[in-house]
């Protein structure tokens, strides 16, 4: 009797074969997309290099340019009214 409960679990703890075929070919499968992974990596720090500015090691001198500017593009003042420049004491 003990004989045929050990061959009892023996089968329900086996693996289905399509579950062993499946095993083996991700065992071929995970190497495959640890390649495409590094060359999508390798493709994405290519593409970023190429943003990068060429004379990025040398140091950036701005020189400030003055402006002139008419006096007709100037903003106006707005014209408040006696009540609110009243107010404006206040503030």
């Amino acid at each position: 009797m003990t004989s045929s409960i050990h061959d009892c679990n023996w089968l329900m703890n086996m693996n289905p074969y399509w579950l062993v075929r499946l095993n083996d070919v991700l065992v071929w499968f995970n190497p495959a997309l640890g390649l495409v992974a590094a060359i999508l990596a390798l493709l994405t720090i290519a593409a970023a290099a190429e943003r990068f500015p060429r004379n990025a090691a040398s140091p950036a001198v701005h020189s400030a340019r003055s402006v002139s500017v008419l006096a007709s593009a100037e903003c106006a003042r707005p014209v408040l009214p006696p009540e609110l420049r009243d107010l404006r004491l206040y503030d």
